[in-house]
């Protein structure tokens, strides 16, 4: 093809039914004018695209009388041809391509027909180039559906010429274009006019992709963009922004037997596996053992067969996912920007991808397998292209591991915290219960490790602070307690706080492995302390706590709380069942033992007789004979130890001959 660069009018006046590259325009700069220092400067030029017109007198296809039509060339050949179909309002598609809207296509090569310009172009490129029709729409999102998507290439080596933008036209699923220039974009409604948020509404792709659709046979076309307007695209960002981990969890994979004319497959009985409600064939013949221990299966399980009639098997799309071959012939996929790599597996060619969500089942597959192919995470649905959908995305399977699912996870992470977990604590209970899983452990084992880890979390700061789970695991554990209903209405004190934190520090192996919720839930649930309010009542009966106007001493003393409630926890004392009468029982015991000085604790007899002594208004407080004349009486089993008999005592003070006898007071 002859290019000319001026006097366009008299050349094409000269050409019939032909067209002279580089005469659309009333000026075309010399090629060695085109855009430089931009993202794709070797596809904005004056010689790369070229408009033409063609007559439609019958209105053909719904388009204009006269339809204008931008070629772009590729090797000076034409490459691909669209042919606009917007009435009178053809000049902002125009403007795509790098033209003025307001071009005169008077001055474009003309022909008479459809016909006529394809044959031309034909002939000029050697064979047939592709032909799309682009459409106007006053509605944007109806405009811009005519790409399917765009993307944004990492790695492109300008210095090579290498594009750094592609798009894949919604009826043309089987060609990728790179893209010249911004106004395309805009033009389609695809980016704002300037194309600054390119990159928000593109997938980041690199090499590794490209030579994927190159292996199916996907062609390489270019959209290229005149210099008069033509506006280069921005550089493309060539780190990738770390994205989030994928969302896995353990799956429920049921292994079957099913008699089924699985395709390829020539067992008359095939093992049979279902995983997130797809049916997989696995084809080993009778070397499934492996297999089967990779998804966590027994090799040696007697399986239950399946019939094809059982709505199990019916919903599982049976044949329609990749079979699970032994004799596997498998390409890996990586992501390149997450923190802990997904790998995604195509199984003997299929246009699909399959996602292990189990370590073991993954490592198994890999096995052997070519070095797995790095790629960005987000262009892993547009790996594949099926022609035959062409807005459709690569399906994407994911297939667990026989094993506890979400559920299970969910539940030992509330074990150890006492609260549901969100969509990442799921994630990483998975990835550590996985990780536990691994090595064949028995599943009571595997769940013990996982949760101890969960702990560790805790004490590290991850998770929640332990005594916010200490709140939690109390606070219920009251509730529940079946023998004291709804006990203290699940109120919690810094006493057992205290306590059970203290029981974990030194039981630390078994509360991790048990989970710390569940190991002080339990506790609790199953102990019989009394209520808050009755141990004070009782503390009250012995010692006037309450019915003394003045403080005498700490009445409870705090480490007679703290002693309490370490005796009502104790898995030892789990069926004492306390209560206000028992406790007063005690109260009295320790009053008679702390009556002897030898005890150690005669304060307490000191601080109950000034407390008597203040209600009473008897000027005996401070009065050490009258505590020893108390400590006697309750010595000698005289009176009780109770505040009610002691006060009764100091009121007889001045009585020469007093009736101690009458002191003997419970209520």
């Amino acid at each position: 093809m002859k290019i000319v660069q001026q006097r366009c009018v008299a050349a094409l006046a000269a050409a019939s039914l032909g067209w002279v590259s580089g005469c659309a325009s009333e000026a075309q700069p010399a090629v060695d004018e085109s855009i430089t220092g931009t993202a794709a400067s070797a596809i904005i030029a004056a010689n790369v695209t070229e408009v033409l017109v063609y007559d439609n007198p019958d209105l053909a296809d719904d388009l204009p009388r006269e339809v204008p039509v931008v070629v772009s060339f590729k090797d000076n050949k034409p490459n691909v041809v669209f042919q606009i179909g917007c009435g009178s309002n053809y000049g902002p598609l125009l403007e795509g391509f790098g033209y003025p809207r307001t071009l005169d296509l008077n001055q474009a090569a003309f022909y008479d027909s459809f016909d006529a310009m394809k044959a031309q172009i034909e002939r000029d490129a050697g064979g047939q180039v592709p032909i799309h029709t682009l459409r106007c729409d006053a509605n944007p999102n109806v405009t811009r559906q005519q790409i399917f998507q765009v993307y944004r290439r990492v790695d492109a080596d300008l210095g090579k010429g290498e594009a750094e933008y592609y798009l894949r036209l919604r009826d043309d699923p089987g060609t990728i274009y790179s893209v010249g220039c911004s106004n395309v974009l805009s033009a389609l409604s695809w980016t704002v006019a300037d194309g600054s948020n390119i990159e928000q509404v593109s997938i980041p792709i690199n090499r590794a992709v490209l030579d994927v659709w190159k292996a199916q046979e996907i062609a390489a076309r270019e959209i290229n963009c005149h210099s008069s307007t033509g506006r280069a695209l921005p550089r493309a960002r060539r780190d990738l922004p770390q994205q989030p981990n994928e969302t896995s969890y353990t799956a429920e994979a049921e292994l079957y037997l099913v008699r089924y004319p699985f395709t390829g497959i020539r067992t008359r009985v095939t093992p049979y596996l279902i995983a997130g409600g797809k049916g997989y064939a696995i084809d080993c013949g009778s070397n499934a053992d492996m297999m089967k221990q990779a998804f966590g299966f027994d090799p040696a399980a007697t399986l239950e067969e399946l019939s094809t009639s059982d709505p199990r098997f019916t919903a599982s799309d049976p044949d329609r996912q990749p079979h699970l071959a032994c004799d596997r012939h498998v390409k890996i996929f990586q992501t390149a920007d997450q923190s802990t790599s997904a790998r995604y597996f195509q199984l003997d060619g299929a246009k699909s991808l399959v996602r292990f969500t189990c370590p073991r089942a993954a490592n198994f597959f890999a096995e052997g397998a070519p070095s797995a192919q790095s790629v960005p995470r987000a262009a892993v649905p547009y790996l594949f292209v099926d022609p035959n959908a062409p807005a459709s995305q690569t399906r994407m399977l994911e297939v667990g591991c026989w094993g506890p699912g979400r559920a299970r996870m969910a539940q030992l992470f509330f074990w150890v915290s006492g609260r549901q977990p969100n969509d990442e604590e799921l994630q990483n209970t998975a990835t550590v219960y996985e990780l536990y899983n691994s090595g064949g452990s028995p599943r009571e084992e595997v769940e013990a490790n996982t949760m101890a880890a969960l702990a560790s979390y805790v004490f590290a700061g991850s998770i929640d602070p332990l005594d916010t789970i200490l709140g939690r695991a109390v606070g219920d554990g009251k509730r529940s307690n079946p023998r004291r209903t709804n006990l203290d209405g699940g109120r919690v004190f810094g006493e057992e706080r205290t306590y059970f934190t203290n029981e974990i520090n030194g039981s630390r192996e078994r509360a991790f492995r048990h989970g710390l919720y569940r190991w002080v839930n339990e506790r609790v649930a199953n102990a019989t302390p009394p209520s808050r309010d009755e141990l004070l009542a009782s503390y009250d009966w012995a010692y006037g706590c309450w019915q003394t106007p003045v403080e005498v001493g700490p009445c409870p003393a705090a480490e007679g709380l703290a002693w309490w409630t370490g005796e009502f926890y104790n898995p030892g004392n789990k069926d004492k069942n306390y209560t206000q009468r028992s406790l007063e029982a005690e109260h009295a015991s320790y009053l008679r033992r702390c009556s002897d000085r030898a005890n150690g604790c005669f304060y307490e007899i000191e601080n109950v007789t000034d407390r008597a002594c203040h209600r009473s208004g008897r000027p005996c407080v401070g009065d050490a004979a009258w505590a020893d004349y108390i400590g006697a009486l309750l010595r000698g089993n005289h009176i009780p130890g109770n505040y009610l008999s002691i006060i009764c005592v100091v009121e007889t003070w001045g009585n020469p001959s007093p009736n101690i006898a009458a002191c003997r007071k419970e209520r």
